[in-house]
């Protein structure tokens, strides 16, 4: 890894930290204590902070974000905010990826578009939840029935066929577990 990289590590991770701490914050105050703090990064690595030491120390001068956080509450009662699990899109986005292959097809496609358009999940969650679902079930069928001109040992095809058949249901209990608002935007 190079000091360039070195440093766009800490700055992301500071920024990632930073926005999470600033959620209670009245959307107008969050985006402009990140757009300040993300001025003044701009400027300290124009003026040459490049090395891991210089954006370390220049992340120090800026302060904790907790700290950035709470100067920023001045005045302010903060209530705790109420984000629900799941709106009316997500669950749609889920029952049409578990049970919409089973109505033509069309439900299932559906179901990915709203997957793949939703803010609750990482990139590898969408494509786990899109793939997992048509293949997994399509592997099963493969081994069941088809069995392509080979045939496995009965006590080496079913239990295959039961985990890959219970694979999407695993696969949709972690979309369900992780579906939080915003996490499209972190890395997969």
């Amino acid at each position: 890894m190079n000091v360039q990289q070195d440093g766009d590590r800490l700055v992301d991770a500071y920024l990632k930290y930073l926005t999470k701490a600033a959620e209670p914050l009245p959307e107008s105050r969050r985006t402009d204590l990140l757009a300040d703090v993300e001025s003044h990064i701009a400027e300290a690595r124009a003026a040459g902070a490049t090395s891991e030491d210089d954006v370390r120390r220049m992340l120090q001068q800026l302060g904790d974000p907790d700290e950035l956080v709470a100067a920023s509450t001045d005045g302010l009662v903060l209530v705790e905010r109420y984000d629900p699990k799941f709106r009316g899109r997500e669950v749609l986005a889920l029952t049409l990826l578990a049970l919409g292959g089973f109505v033509a097809l069309v439900g299932w496609v559906v179901g990915a578009v709203l997957l793949w358009t939703s803010d609750r999940w990482t990139r590898g969650e969408k494509w786990l939840g899109t793939l997992v679902w048509p293949f997994g079930f399509v592997f099963v069928y493969f081994i069941v029935t088809l069995q392509a001109g080979f045939t496995l040992p009965v006590w080496l095809g079913i239990p295959i066929a039961i985990l890959v058949g219970l694979a999407p249901f695993f696969v949709l209990g972690l979309l369900i577990k992780n579906a939080q608002p915003g996490r499209s935007a972190q890395a997969s």
